[in-house]
């Protein structure tokens, strides 16, 4: 199975073997199956289930659809939410369907940022809950994937307005914990060393642009005790799953917004890339 961004362990590892390595438009195809409107979000495998999420370019539509592995033929393709208003500021540079989904037995959860989350029956496709109450400004779309551990869903909000991370009761969708993180840091400073020409014009077109950030948090063990592990826009996070107690923060230095990966953690060490 392949549950989530970047695979079970969340570091894009796969065990396994003999794969296919060489592709044309028939070799090592099995079937085609076309898939309507835009998606940037990553397809997540359960049992002969196929998901994936699209959405209209123009964001007012957000659908999630379920492929059969064995033939190809589409099971379920459940429009999630309708959008009036979809923000972009800068269109083309996402898709309003880039949050890659996570699915579990029985359930998948399906993202898109500040449009709305929705846990879905994967059997009939039917919606179980939904949140639409959780908002920030992406500027430029969303981009964070949604995790799960034991009992919650954790998704970030990381916009260039507010910028949180939420942990929700995956039966209910009701909110276990919800922390505020921000780092101050004067963004004039960091362009100017950064040599950008003209600093007074990038403020006034990119307000608090050092504040959003696109990162999938980890879930991590670290002598016996789980941690999340959550980059965001000015510096990366840790925290009690279970509470959302922040266990530590580190800066980043720099050019240090505009997060976009999920980080990985091996023999005591995370590691994570930062850009701008």
């Amino acid at each position: 199975y392949w549950n989530q961004f970047r695979g079970p362990n969340g570091d894009g590892k796969s065990d396994a073997q003999n794969l296919p390595i060489q592709f044309t438009e028939s070799k090592n195809v099995r079937w085609k199956t076309p898939i309507h409107d835009k998606g940037w979000s990553s397809p997540v495998v359960w049992g002969n289930q196929i998901w994936l999420t699209t959405a209209h370019e123009d964001g007012t539509e957000l659908f999630a659809i379920c492929i059969d592995m064995k033939s190809g033929k589409v099971v379920h393709d459940i429009k999630v939410f309708d959008e009036a208003k979809p923000q972009s500021e800068y269109p083309g540079l996402n898709s309003h369907a880039s949050p890659t989904p996570v699915v579990e037995e029985g359930r998948i959860y399906v993202h898109f940022g500040t449009y709305g989350t929705a846990c879905l029956d994967t059997q009939t496709g039917k919606k179980l809950w939904e949140r639409r109450d959780l908002k920030c400004d992406h500027r430029v779309g969303p981009a964070s994937s949604p995790i799960i551990d034991d009992d919650l869903l954790f998704l970030v909000y990381d916009g260039v307005d507010v910028q949180f991370i939420v942990a929700l009761e995956k039966e209910s969708g009701q909110t276990r914990w919800l922390e505020n993180r921000k780092v101050k840091n004067d963004l004039a400073k960091v362009l100017t060393v950064g040599g950008v020409k003209d600093v007074e014009k990038t403020l006034k077109e990119k307000p608090n642009d050092n504040r959003k950030s696109y990162a999938t948090p980890t879930i991590i063990e670290h002598n016996g005790q789980k941690q999340l592990i959550s980059p965001a826009a000015e510096a990366t996070f840790s925290y009690d799953p279970q509470t959302g107690k922040e266990l530590w923060r580190v800066r980043h230095q720099g050019w240090g917004w505009n997060v976009a990966c999920r980080p990985i953690y091996d023999n005591g060490l995370v590691f994570l890339t930062t850009g701008v």
